[in-house]
């Protein structure tokens, strides 16, 4: 029953964006589908989070992937619940208090502790700050060396100082991530990339640049896959 529901969601959603507001679908029907689109929209929201938030936590796990998944799926649940929370503060119909009260990081601790040992336990706390700089260099250096690696070592050193550094910066200047809904995140790290990129202008000479914007413009493709912003962006 559960599966023909969400195929009949999914089929009348194809069907409304083909037909539009004339189409003789009933509000009810309507309405169920906005209210599906938006709680997809939360867990891609919770699943863009995850590995920038929790990547340590998530690559230290042990165990078979059946106890990785259960783990990573409370993950999404929980962050997923952040975002709506935040949908519905910013519509009113939440109080700030209720959104606090879930994006503390002893309600994090508590809903994953029955799952955690006490070594990832440890991990989880010491994420409670956010992704640690060397996090951060990993999380671009892969993407780097494949579009840049042409790059001297040190030279790719310097672009993932300066990406760092930034990163820093957007997330001292912006609202905690649960706060932010996919759009705004999107958003976000473009402008950081924008003005990480101004800063690399006057680093590297043009022969490297043209590897770097390769590397920036894949990053923004990148970005713009997991947001649902529209993709006529324009290239660095």
């Amino acid at each position: 029953m559960i599966n023909k529901l969400v195929v009949t969601i999914i089929t009348l959603a194809y069907a409304s964006n083909i037909f539009g507001q004339d189409s003789n679908i009933p509000d009810s029907v309507r309405a169920m589908i906005d209210r599906s689109q938006a709680g997809t929209q939360f867990e891609q929201t919770a699943r863009m989070q995850i590995n920038v938030q929790f990547g340590l936590l998530l690559e230290s796990l042990s165990g078979d992937a059946m106890r990785k998944n259960q783990i990573e799926s409370k993950l999404v649940e929980i962050l997923t619940e952040r975002a709506r929370l935040s949908a519905e503060v910013n519509s009113g119909r939440v109080s700030p208090e209720e959104l606090k009260a879930i994006s503390n990081h002893a309600y994090l601790r508590n809903q994953l502790a029955p799952l955690l040992n006490p070594i990832e336990l440890s991990v989880l706390d010491s994420q409670t700050n956010g992704p640690s700089d060397a996090q951060l260099k990993q999380d671009y250096a892969a993407e780097l060396a494949r579009s840049a690696g042409s790059l001297r070592e040190e030279r790719q050193e310097l672009v993932l100082d300066v990406l760092v550094k930034h990163a820093r910066m957007s997330a001292n200047d912006s609202p905690e991530p649960s706060e932010l809904n996919i759009d705004d995140l999107v958003a976000q790290q473009n402008r950081m990339l924008m003005h990480a990129h101004q800063e690399l202008e006057a680093l590297f000479s043009t022969d490297e640049m043209q590897l770097i914007n390769i590397f920036m413009n894949q990053l923004q493709v990148n970005l713009y896959r997991l947001g649902s912003m529209d993709s006529e962006h324009t290239d660095l």
